[in-house]
């Protein structure tokens, strides 16, 4: 075991020492193969170090822009993501002869959506990953890669209806009634084939029952009318429901403050 560590440990050292060399190596087209062969054999920090110091190295054209495109994909590969959008959609700038404009213009997005956060982060970079991918869907609608952009653009808009929602939720929850019966609304308007509407309209009637149970006495009646509509609406949409029992007893409640007024 200890011959094997120590045999691991010399393979680094010289390994190491190797790259060194290529490093201090003044020959570029030395470098170039270098980075290849590292960048092929999935060892994308060196590639990214050495195609990064021989970028602007050759006179011929496409020899730079083979040092390009794999510079770009070691940034892709090494996670840096911001760096990636900003160089594959540079890609087509520098060389808007290229047959890659469609890879390149589909990585730029990609890179977007990968920087997307956690749903109940700030969504403004999902945001720019849709308007990303669907710019590329409507530049290139006859690519084989719009089913996956739209099966990407799918998954952003989930996560922001999925944030939405909770902010909904968070909405009744604190108390914020009048909130949560508008946000509900307007959750329904931009999602209109969400899977979540009997969630929701369970939501907005609770809002409707609290907000009027707790309302003041010259706002009480309009507002447990406003309740026990949505009570009967509720039962009309979802007969067979999950919240029908819970919504027959708000309805059985607001009957009784309506009959006491």
């Amino acid at each position: 075991m200890r011959f094997l560590v120590s045999l691991v440990c010399i393979l680094l050292i010289f390994s190491c020492s190797d790259y060194q060399k290529i490093l201090k190596s003044d020959d570029p087209e030395f470098k170039y193969t270098q980075a290849l062969a590292y960048y092929n054999n999935a060892d994308y920090s060196r590639s990214l170090s050495l195609f990064e110091q021989v970028l602007t190295a050759f006179s011929d054209r496409n020899r730079s822009k083979d040092v390009y495109y794999h510079y770009i994909y070691s940034n892709f590969h090494v996670k840096d993501y911001v760096s990636s959008a900003y160089h594959f959609n540079n890609f087509n700038l520098k060389f808007p002869e290229s047959q890659k404009r469609e890879e390149m213009e589909f990585m730029s997005a990609y890179c977007y959506y990968l920087q997307s956060p956690r749903y109940n982060l700030d969504q403004s970079k999902t945001y720019e990953a849709i308007e990303k991918l669907q710019l590329f869907v409507s530049n290139y609608s006859n690519s084989d890669r719009v089913i996956r952009a739209n099966e990407l653009i799918l998954k952003l808009n989930q996560k922001i209806e999925k944030k939405d929602f909770e902010i909904v939720k968070s909405y009744y929850e604190t108390g914020k009634f009048q909130s949560a019966i508008y946000a509900v609304d307007d959750f329904l308007n931009r999602f209109p084939e969400t899977k979540l509407v009997e969630e929701l309209s369970f939501i907005q009637l609770q809002a409707y029952y609290e907000l009027g149970k707790n309302s003041i006495e010259e706002k009480k009646k309009q507002r447990i009318k406003e309740a026990i509509f949505a009570c009967d609406n509720f039962l009309l949409a979802f007969p067979l429901g999950k919240y029908k029992e819970d919504t027959k007893s708000i309805y059985e409640k607001l009957k009784e403050i309506e009959n006491g007024l």
